[in-house]
């Protein structure tokens, strides 16, 4: 079975096949990030890259073989941070391209991924793939809350139990490689720049992770010293799952981008899981 990852990103959907051991030939994915390019091939050097997804004809013979069609199309113009947007605004209506393909490749499974969002086009979304979402929360598995919808036609799947994982329990400590993570600014602990990013430093759960996690309600700022800190590289990347140093090739600001934008892979392997 080969796979299409539709908005592969830096290919989470990769991570979680292999952690589900879910068996597949080539991996096609689309993407036109350069530093989800770079990380991808760096960690999966066999990927196959076939570029925009509005260019591509699901008919072309080398993709056959597709039994997997998966993807996180996306998400801004669903998201509640928008209102009056919809899935037919500029970025969200890449969903039909997603639609396209699936029609074209007919493949044996199909995942997409979505924020809870826009109820009108959550119900388009759901009409047209015709099945019904699952909504699992990254905080299940994760110390991240990161509330999701998943439409698959995998058979089976469940909500995954509550783990209890704590960001306090993985919490980097270490002043040394702390000190590279101070905010350029200093506001005080109690307002957390201007109570616009929630203080994170004694919680279980930070916010949802996206590649500006200081901004608004998104991931959060730890207490350091005299100063405030962002999630540090390691701490981003657990609180997605994904193995430590799988983004070192990239910068920190590239990696917080592409962490930000990928899947918790926890979630898409329990998803996986129920795959015969």
């Amino acid at each position: 079975m080969d796979i299409f990852s539709a908005f592969d990103g830096g290919s989470c959907g990769q991570l979680a096949l292999n952690k589900a051991q879910v068996p597949f030939g080539n991996y096609f994915a689309s993407e036109i990030k350069k530093h989800a390019i770079k990380v991808t091939q760096h960690n999966f050097p066999n990927t196959i890259q076939v570029g925009d997804i509005t260019k591509i004809n699901g008919k072309d013979p080398m993709f056959r073989n597709v039994g997997l069609l998966q993807g996180g199309s996306p998400c801004q113009d669903i998201s509640n941070l928008k209102p009056g947007n919809n899935i037919y605004d500029e970025k969200s209506r890449l969903f039909f391209q997603f639609l396209k393909l699936k029609e074209q490749l007919n493949p044996e499974f199909f995942l997409l991924e979505n924020v809870v969002g826009d109820k009108d086009s959550i119900n388009i979304i759901t009409d047209l793939l015709g099945v019904d979402p699952i909504r699992i929360n990254s905080s299940l598995l994760s110390f991240q809350r990161r509330d999701r919808y998943y439409w698959t036609n995998i058979e089976g799947v469940t909500i995954p139990n509550d783990k209890g994982i704590s960001f306090q329990d993985f919490k980097d400590l270490d002043e040394e490689y702390l000190d590279k993570f101070k905010v350029n600014k200093t506001p005080s602990r109690e307002i957390m720049w201007g109570g616009k990013c929630p203080n994170v430093t004694y919680r279980d759960k930070i916010n949802c992770i996206t590649c500006k996690q200081d901004r608004w309600s998104n991931a959060g700022l730890v207490e350091y010293k005299d100063f405030c800190r962002y999630l540090t590289r390691r701490e981003l990347e657990l609180g997605q799952t994904l193995p430590l140093g799988y983004t070192d090739i990239l910068s920190y600001n590239q990696a917080s981008d592409i962490i930000g934008d990928g899947w918790t892979v926890d979630v898409i392997a329990h998803i996986y899981s129920f795959m015969k």
